[in-house]
């Protein structure tokens, strides 16, 4: 689905180029030209209204642009290549119009007596006037998102109980760095993931999406996980929990457990008699600028446990596809059709 609207509005996008920049532009300079040569305004006013196809386009594109966005959030896909594009797109859109088109509304306004005529020549196409209205809110998007925070929304349960699916979070863009969006290039190192850290990444087996888990284990560190136990040991240490609940969900028993790791405390979920991959205990050694990373809904996680054996790629994440450390719950909101709510609004731990 996701494919399909990006491809419509594609386009979509690729028509209104050529709708305003070679139909209109046409249009235009053949205005002119009547209008030099004395052309009544009857005669010069259907070239400046004729757009027999922009308009049903646009009204086509709104919801368009609004499908993309939604399924791009709800696919926990990355927004930063979307945005680009599309403030590329208006900048693109409002230097092509100053450069092309103003030179002939200019001559039409300054050649015509009729008052009328002169408006019409003045009054930029929708999509010329929405581009130079959106560029610079772009823009400034693309500048506060890329360095300093960017909304996220919890689109599974693996880091349940900390979040929730329909959680809205901000991530802190500069917490491992200031990096340039796309390029993954840091400009300015600041810190590295810490033991414990909830941190945005794009997974090795799936570039095109942000996952959110956490930090187990960082390079150098060296990293053992029982499969049966489902125990951790970090460094030859064992990563403690204490049960402090036991619950039934679904017809299932679930234990909720109290884990310190580095300098968090947070919760985190395991079924009970819940079976287990029959595979040796994972033991390794994390490469320097990797990290290993696990949910907090451990049975029911797809995280740095799994994505050797299910995908055959690397089981770590690649410190060059951090996006970022999560640290607020903004909002609630788990479906389009409910009612937003800031109750559990916090810190993240």
């Amino acid at each position: 689905m996701y494919q399909l609207a990006t491809l419509a509005l594609t386009v979509l996008a690729v028509f209104w180029l050529v709708d305003v920049f070679v139909l209109e532009r046409r249009r235009l300079a053949m205005a002119a030209e009547q209008v030099r040569a004395g052309a009544d305004a009857s005669a010069v006013a259907p070239l400046l209204k004729s757009r027999p196809w922009s308009y049903p386009t646009q009204l086509l594109g709104a919801p368009l642009i609004i499908l993309v966005l939604w399924l791009a959030i709800q696919d926990s896909r990355d927004l930063a290549l979307l945005l680009i594009i599309g403030t590329l797109y208006a900048g693109l859109i409002t230097l092509l119009d100053r450069l092309l088109m103003r030179r002939h509304r200019k001559a039409i306004a300054v050649a015509s007596d009729d008052e009328d005529t002169g408006r019409l020549a003045r009054t930029d196409s929708s999509i010329v006037e929405y581009s130079k209205s959106f560029f610079p809110v772009l823009a400034l998007v693309v500048v506060l998102r890329s360095f300093l925070f960017e909304p996220y929304q919890i689109p599974s349960e693996s880091m349940r109980p900390t979040l929730l699916v329909g959680d809205f979070l901000l991530v802190n863009k500069h917490s491992y760095g200031v990096r340039l969006p796309v390029a993954k290039t840091v400009l300015f190192p600041v810190d590295e993931p810490a033991h414990g850290d909830v941190m945005v990444f794009k997974p090795p087996h799936r570039e095109n999406q942000n996952y959110i888990k956490r930090v187990m284990a960082k390079g150098g560190d060296h990293v053992r996980y029982d499969y049966q136990s489902r125990d951790f040991w970090v460094n030859g240490e064992l990563v403690v929990r204490d049960r402090i609940e036991q619950r039934t969900e679904r017809g299932r028993s679930i234990s909720l457990y109290e884990e310190t790791h580095g300098e968090h405390t947070y919760e985190i979920y395991q079924f009970d008699n819940s079976p287990t991959p029959n595979w040796p205990p994972l033991d390794m050694q994390v490469p320097e600028g990797h990290y290993f990373v696990v949910g907090d809904n451990r049975d029911n996680s797809l995280d740095s446990r799994f994505w050797q054996q299910q995908y055959g790629t690397s089981p770590f994440v690649d410190g060059r596809e951090l996006q970022g450390k999560a640290v607020l719950r903004w909002m609630f909101w788990p479906s389009l059709f409910t009612v937003p709510s800031f109750s559990r609004f916090g810190l993240i731990h």
